[in-house]
């Protein structure tokens, strides 16, 4: 699938990631629907009334219909995946045209290129340190992949560790009465404490006293059970401790692929640097003037005409009035982020033969066999309605049935968090000045016999220091609305050398002083200086500069239209008062 711009070039052109996930979920869907099917085709064959015959394949009929058509919805809402405007997400609040500001969460990413390196944050906990001990890159993973791999790195210890604590009650399952209320327990444990930390949302994540606790209850809980098992009701037809294994079997398993699954997200780490040009630059203008020249240098670094992301705006600010002072300026743009490689459409075979897909076609194969399963085992419980003798042990499918769809589900969610990454490229630079100012009154001409003067209200900057970084991040995206993350940063010295110098160029040519640059004006002007006029020609000649250049104020200024006498007739200098001879060529005036 495209991205939602106009734009001719195929680099934006991006496949489906979650067509494979889509495929799982509609074949998971079909067969869910067609046990329902069966379950209400049961129903209609026992309709003699309100009948447990009736109503038990009724209910279950439609939990399943409503499953299976969830997992459709799932598929069908992700058969058309684009990236529209303004996706992926920048990494900071983008700012529009013309506004001025910044944000803090840019601030960390001027921190990263002043110090040529990616900060991540440091882990804390003792089993934190024995993950990242094992793993040790796992440090350099983007944020979401390490708060996933550190919950589930604690769920696969919770889950041994109790699963071993049951095997070893069992053993000690003397009497039917103490296992049919250890089983109740593992049970029951496990579906409360184990099941909820395999969610994925960042919210159930277990520290070191939470594991502890769950350990010692795991290891207490059935021998406070066994002491007070005599005190307790029997009960023959339940035993759960089968289904208490089998779930902690196949979270254990589940939270294995998954975790493996993330692990292959991991790159190899790459060396991190940035590029910076430090100049000095004296200039005679506003500073503002080099903002204006960067942003029309970056609308030629637009990637297939798509603006720029504009994080950080801060024009320098000089105040006319003040002989001195000083000031700051800052530009920070990203161009857009484009994939980091050509992504090829997915099918099974070539998922299987990516490191990086294989273990999520794994979950997701496992999490189908679950869901197919519970299904089955809904059914099984619906023929035990068909004999004559029902007894309550038939509720033993029900609770595999449950253990099955959890963890199933657990499954799908899961993988489908990964499924949905991007890897993009994009460049980023960033502009910095700083310096002095003072403000100065310059003219430019003789007033007794220059033809042509200027008057500007200048500013001159001595020793402004001008800085320029560039650098070109790789960043990584889990879903299209997700936070995006960097994950490497290579500096470009030749983007990074072209630039300053470009600034600085344009920042030395940039003139003082008010000049008529029409090209009328500049021949009127040149005539004036070379050829001797008289009084009458130079009266026109000042009304056909005020007509043609009335901006011009500075350059136009030659003298007010007066009589003959005060001209010299051969070279047209003026005439100083009681003046005998020409200053400017020695010759005698008339009168």
């Amino acid at each position: 699938m495209a991205y939602d711009y106009s734009s001719e070039s195929q680099r934006l052109e991006l496949p489906n990631p979650y067509r494979l996930d889509n495929l799982f979920q509609f074949a998971i869907s079909a067969f869910l629907l067609l046990c329902a099917l069966l379950a209400l085709l049961i129903a209609r064959a026992n309709l003699d009334g309100m009948s447990r015959k009736f109503v038990v394949p009724l209910a279950i009929g439609v939990v399943l219909i409503a499953y299976s058509f969830r997992c459709a919805a799932v598929g069908m809402q992700r058969l058309r995946f684009f990236f529209g405007r303004g996706l992926p997400q920048g990494l900071a609040p983008e700012l529009p045209n013309g506004v001025v500001g910044t944000s803090k969460d840019i601030d960390r990413v001027k921190d990263d290129l002043r110090r040529g390196a990616l900060s991540f944050p440091e882990p804390s906990g003792a089993i934190n340190g024995l993950l990242y001990h094992r793993i040790p890159r796992l440090i350099l993973a983007p944020q979401p992949i390490q708060a996933l791999a550190q919950a589930q790195f604690r769920n696969a210890l919770v889950i041994a560790l109790t699963l071993l604590s049951l095997l070893v009650a069992w053993i000690g399952f003397s009497r039917p009465q103490t296992a049919q209320w250890v089983g109740l327990f593992y049970f029951g444990f496990s579906a409360s404490l184990l099941l909820r930390p395999l969610r994925t949302d960042g919210r159930t994540q277990l520290g070191e006293t939470g594991v502890i606790a769950l350990v010692v209850a795991a290891l207490l809980g059935p021998v406070l059970v066994s002491l007070v098992a005599d005190r307790l009701p029997a009960l023959p037809w339940l035993t759960l401790h089968w289904q208490a294994l089998w779930l902690l079997l196949f979270a254990l398993v589940s939270v294995t692929l998954f975790f493996q699954a993330l692990v292959r997200q991991l790159a190899d780490a790459s060396p991190t640097h940035t590029s910076c040009e430090v100049s000095r630059l004296a200039m005679n203008t506003h500073p503002a003037q080099i903002i204006g020249e960067f942003d029309r240098v970056m609308q030629e670094k637009w990637a297939d005409k798509i603006p720029n992301r504009r994080y950080t705006r801060i024009d320098p600010e000089v105040d006319s009035s003040t002989p001195t002072g000083s000031f700051q300026g800052e530009m920070f743009e990203e161009t857009q982020p484009m994939p980091a490689h050509a992504l090829q459409s997915l099918s099974l075979g070539t998922a299987l033969a990516d490191a990086r897909c294989r273990w999520l076609v794994y979950l997701n194969s496992f999490g189908s066999l679950l869901l197919a399963a519970a299904a089955v085992a809904l059914l099984l419980f619906i023929r035990r309605f068909e004999d004559a003798d029902v007894d309550l042990s038939a509720g033993q499918f029900i609770t595999f049935a449950f253990v099955a769809f959890s963890v199933g589900r657990f499954c799908f969610e899961a993988s489908s968090q990964l499924w949905g990454r991007f890897d993009f490229v994009s460049e980023i630079i960033w502009l910095e000045l700083s310096g002095q100012y003072t403000t100065a009154h310059n003219r430019l001409g003789n007033d007794f016999t220059s033809t042509v003067r200027s008057e500007s209200h200048g500013i001159h900057i001595d020793a402004m220091t001008m800085r320029v970084w560039t650098a070109r991040i790789e960043s990584v995206v889990f879903g299209k609305t997700a936070r995006r993350h960097v994950i490497a940063m290579h500096g470009q010295s030749e983007v990074t050398s072209g630039l300053s110098a470009h600034l600085a160029s344009f920042a030395r040519e940039r003139s003082m002083f008010v000049a008529p640059t029409n090209a009328d004006d500049m021949h009127k002007l040149g005539a004036v200086q070379s050829a001797p006029a008289t009084a009458a020609q130079l009266a026109r000649l000042q009304d056909q500069i005020i007509a043609s250049a009335p901006g011009a104020t500075a350059a136009n200024d030659v003298g007010a239209v007066v009589e003959s006498d005060r001209f010299c007739a051969a070279c047209g200098a003026i005439r100083q008062p009681a003046a005998r001879f020409c200053g400017a060529c020695g010759t005698k005036f008339k009168t």
